[in-house]
C-alpha cells in the first residue's frame, strides 16, 4: 500500500532536522555562552551579566538562550531514552507473563508452511496475535485466538503479522514513540508518529488481504472487538483497535487514507520552530580567534657614537 514506507520516513526526516539544529544550538551554548554564565555566577553578577551586545527586539544577548536551549536538549534525551528503556522492559515482561509454548496444531503448522514464517503458540485465553522483537521480530498467537478463528481468517491475521516481520515494525514502531515523546514540545511530530503507527497496520493488511482475501481479514477484525487482550507495549498487534475505521476503509479503497494535521497542530508547531530560531538569533556570536604573533624587538645602533638602543618591534 502506498504511503506506507514515506510515513515512517517523514517522522525521521522532521527529527534529524530538529536534532541537528538543536545539536548546532548546542555546541554554540557551550562553546561560548555557559563559560561566560558560569563566569558571571563565580563573580556573583547572576542576572546581570550578559555576553554580548545590544540587539534589536531581544536587548541584551545573554545566557538566557543557552541555559534555554540546554534545557531543551537535555528534556530531549531524558525523555527519549526514557520511552526507549520503558517501553523495552514493559514489552519483555508482558511476553513472559503470556503463558508456556504449547505444540502447534495442523492448521496452524500448514498456515505457518503456506506464509514462511514461524509462529510461537502460547497457552493463553485471552485473543491476541502479535509481532514481537526489535532485530528478529516473531509471530506470537494465543490459543484463544487460534480457537476463536476459521482457517480463512487465521491465514489473514498470521499473513498480516508476517507483513510486520517483513519489515521489522516493531523496531519502526518504537522508533517513532521514541521520537514522538522526545520532541514532545512539537505536536507534528506526535502527529507524524501517530499516522506513521497507523500506516503500518494499513500496508501489513493490504499484504493480509492479498493473501487470504478482504473478507476473512475484516471479519478477523470484528471477531475480535470486545475480546480481553492484554497490553504488550511497542510490539504491532493485529487485533488492535486504534484507527479501526481507517483500516476497513482503507481495504475497501485500496488506498491510504489522506489527512493533514490540524491547523492547531500545524500553528502551534510553527510557534515552536520560530521559537528555537529565535533562540538561536539570541546567542551571542562567536568571538573571533585572534592569533598573538611573538613581538621582536628592533635593535638600533648610532654608528657616530656606537649606542644601541632596543625599541619595541613587530613580527
Amino acid at each position: 500500500m502506498r504511503g506506507v514506507a514515506r510515513s515512517f520516513w517523514a517522522v525521521v526526516a522532521v527529527v534529524l532536522v530538529v536534532e541537528a539544529f538543536l545539536a548546532v544550538l548546542a555546541i554554540r551554548s557551550v562553546d561560548g555562552d555557559l563559560t561566560c554564565w558560569v563566569a558571571g555566577l563565580q563573580d556573583k553578577l547572576y542576572l546581570r551579566t550578559n555576553c554580548g551586545s545590544q540587539v534589536a527586539l531581544v536587548g541584551f544577548r545573554s545566557w538566557v538562550p543557552a541555559l534555554a536551549i540546554l534545557l531543551i536538549c537535555a528534556a530531549t534525551v531524558v525523555a527519549g531514552l526514557a520511552t526507549l528503556i520503558s517501553q523495552y522492559v514493559r514489552t519483555r515482561l508482558a511476553l513472559r507473563h503470556l503463558g508456556a509454548s504449547l505444540a502447534p496444531s495442523p492448521l496452524l503448522s500448514e498456515i505457518e508452511s503456506q506464509l514462511g514464517i514461524d509462529v510461537r503458540l502460547c497457552g493463553d485465553e485471552r485473543v491476541f496475535c502479535c509481532c514481537a522483537g526489535l532485530l528478529f521480530p516473531k509471530v506470537v498467537l494465543s490459543r484463544g485466538m487460534l480457537e476463536l478463528l476459521d482457517a480463512s481468517e487465521l491465514t489473514a491475521v498470521l499473513a498480516h503479522e508476517a507483513a510486520h516481520v517483513r519489515r521489522r515494525d516493531p523496531s519502526r514502531a518504537l522508533a517513532v514513540r521514541c521520537a514522538s515523546n522526545a520532541l514532545f514540545y512539537l505536536p507534528l511530530t506526535r502527529y507524524l508518529s501517530q499516522k506513521a503507527l497507523v500506516a503500518s497496520e494499513l500496508g501489513a493488511d493490504a499484504a493480509a488481504a492479498t493473501v487470504a482475501g478482504r473478507p476473512a481479514l475484516v471479519r478477523a477484525l470484528l471477531d475480535v472487538l470486545g475480546r480481553v487482550r492484554p497490553g504488550l507495549g511497542t510490539v504491532t498487534e493485529m487485533a488492535s483497535l486504534d484507527a479501526l475505521d481507517s483500516r476497513i476503509e482503507a481495504l475497501r479503497t485500496e488506498s491510504l487514507p489522506r489527512t493533514r494535521p490540524r491547523v492547531v497542530i500545524q500553528v502551534a508547531s510553527a510557534l515552536v520552530i520560530a521559537v528555537l530560531i529565535l533562540l538561536g538569533a539570541w546567542l551571542p556570536p562567536r568571538a573571533p580567534h585572534v592569533v598573538h604573533e611573538p613581538v621582536h624587538p628592533v635593535v638600533h645602533v648610532d654608528h657616530g657614537t656606537g649606542v644601541a638602543a632596543v625599541t619595541p618591534g613587530a613580527a
